[in-house]
């Protein structure tokens, strides 16, 4: 449920209450504004957990980057040491890591994403925050100055027993009024949530889910087909023919790349 859902629900349920059992439109029109600003509160916390993921994949995605370089370091010690079971199993480990740094970039992006329309929904949320508690004030004074109005009214003609039943519907005019302008206002926030194309958060971690999968498929489709074009078929030792599995084959290529670097 989007926070212009949550707010819009609040205030009809609060008008509704108060229509079944004839509160006092003040004390509905308080008791509204506090329950907006606990939403304020959730949907802020809700940022700071989104803000703090961010961070953690970022850290996540660094130090997989280092880890395939410190792997790559690893396979030129033993080559060095003339161990080329060991290089190609320290390769085999960088290309894990290569895949998951891949990976996990895509969900830092998604993540980054997620958290600036959380932060625009909240700058949206508080500034209808702010409408409402001025129009909330408003409300008031004119329901005050009607019961001034009636009291007056009251006064001047010597408040007879039916006079006063009549002069009452002044204050339940007041307040249907004060719910059309409450009803229009919840209209107005539906309205403008779905011209500013405001999604609901299950909405978009799905959205998320498939971006980041199709990401990540991309990119290890692209990795199959550089490897592909990258090796070139030359006649093998015998008894020392290359495996036909890609990514073994990528490994055998950038051996073969460590061998002449080193020998250079």
């Amino acid at each position: 449920m989007s926070i212009f859902k949550r707010f819009s629900d609040l205030v009809r349920s609060n008008v509704n209450s108060a229509l079944d059992q004839a509160e006092d439109p003040r004390k509905v029109l308080e008791q509204t504004i506090i329950d907006m600003e606990g939403e304020h509160k959730k949907a802020k916390q809700k940022l700071l957990e989104s803000m703090t993921l961010l961070k953690t994949t970022e850290k996540q995605a660094e130090g997989l980057k280092k880890s395939a370089a410190d792997w790559e370091a690893k396979a030129i010690a033993a080559l060095k040491a003339n161990s080329e079971d060991l290089a190609r199993q320290a390769l085999a480990e960088k290309q894990k890591a290569e895949e998951l740094s891949t990976r996990t970039a895509g969900e830092v992006e998604a993540q980054k994403v997620s958290t600036e329309q959380l932060k625009s929904q909240i700058k949206q949320f508080e500034e209808k925050i702010g409408e409402a508690k001025r129009r909330k004030d408003e409300m008031i004074a004119r329901l005050n100055a009607a019961d001034m109005q009636k009291k007056q009214a009251a006064i001047a003609s010597g408040t007879a027993p039916n006079t006063s039943a009549l002069s009452s519907s002044n204050a339940f005019d007041t307040f249907n009024r004060m719910v059309e302008k409450i009803e229009n206002s919840e209209a107005e926030a539906e309205a403008r949530s779905e011209l500013l194309g405001v999604k609901a958060p299950e909405v978009d971690a799905q959205l998320a889910k498939l971006s980041q999968a199709q990401s990540a498929d991309d990119a290890l489709n692209a990795l199959k087909a550089k490897m592909t074009t990258s090796t070139t078929p030359t006649a093998a030792p015998a008894g020392d023919a290359k495996p036909a599995d890609p990514k073994a084959s990528a490994i055998e290529d950038e051996l073969a790349a460590l061998r002449a670097k080193l020998g250079g």
